[in-house]
C-alpha cells in the first residue's frame, strides 16, 4: 500500500533520517550487532536513507533495495548515486521479491511491513531470500498505533489483520525464523532480530 500525503511528508522530512539513524538503527544494532560484510536487502526503502545506514553503520558490502513507489526508488537512487559499494534499486513488492532463494546475508525492514496487507506472505519471502544463518533486522509499528481512532484516519495503513508484538513474533516463528531479541515500546513500536536457521 502506497503512502498517504501525510506519510510522504514525514518520510521526506529531513528529521526522518536522524530518527532512523539515532533511534531505529541504533536499537537494531544494539540487539542484532553488525554484519561484518555481506549482501543485504532493504524492503520498503523509501528515499534511501536506510541503504546508507546498512552500508555505513551495519557494515554491509552491497545493498539491494526496493519500494512499491517508483518515485521513492528514484529518490533513493539519487541519494545513494555516488556510492562505491554495489547498490541496486528496483520498484517491487515485499510479497514477491524477484531474487533466488538464499541470496542475502541480512534483510532490513525500517517500518515497511505494516503497509503490506498480506504481511505474513512478506515474512515468508524475507525468510526465503535469506541465506541459512542470515539475519532479519526489523523495526515495526504495531496495531495499537495503526488502528488508533485518530492516527488511523490520517494514514493509509490497512486496518484489518494488523499485528501486535506477540502476534508478530508468533508469525515469525511460524514462518521458521529463530527469534533472537525483541524490544517493544509502549505497545506502539517493536524491534526484532530473527535468524534464518542453518
Amino acid at each position: 500500500m502506497k503512502l498517504s500525503l501525510l506519510e510522504r511528508l514525514f518520510i521526506l522530512n529531513p528529521i526522518r533520517p536522524l530518527i532512523q539513524r539515532h533511534l531505529e538503527a541504533r536499537q537494531l544494532q544494539k540487539l542484532g550487532g553488525l554484519l561484518q560484510g555481506g549482501k543485504a536487502l532493504e524492503i520498503g526503502c523509501g528515499p534511501g536513507s536506510g541503504v546508507g545506514l546498512i552500508l555505513d553503520v551495519f557494515g554491509a558490502t552491497a545493498v539491494h533495495a526496493f519500494d512499491l513507489d517508483h518515485k521513492m526508488v528514484d529518490r533513493a537512487r539519487r541519494r545513494q548515486g555516488r556510492r562505491t559499494a554495489p547498490v541496486r534499486f528496483w520498484t517491487g513488492n515485499a510479497r514477491r521479491i524477484p531474487v533466488p532463494d538464499a541470496t542475502y546475508d541480512a534483510v532490513f525492514n525500517f517500518g515497511a511491513l505494516h503497509h503490506v496487507v498480506d504481511w505474513r506472505s512478506a515474512l515468508a519471502e524475507v525468510r526465503r531470500v535469506l541465506k541459512p544463518g542470515g539475519r532479519f533486522y526489523c523495526e515495526e509499528i504495531l496495531a495499537h498505533y495503526i488502528t488508533h481512532p485518530f492516527w488511523g484516519r490520517l494514514m493509509t495503513h490497512p486496518q484489518t489483520d494488523r499485528f501486535d508484538g506477540v502476534g508478530f513474533v508468533a508469525a515469525l516463528k511460524q514462518k521458521g525464523f529463530k527469534v533472537r531479541e525483541v524490544r517493544e515500546m509502549a505497545d506502539l513500536y517493536i524491534w526484532v532480530i530473527a535468524d534464518n536457521p542453518q
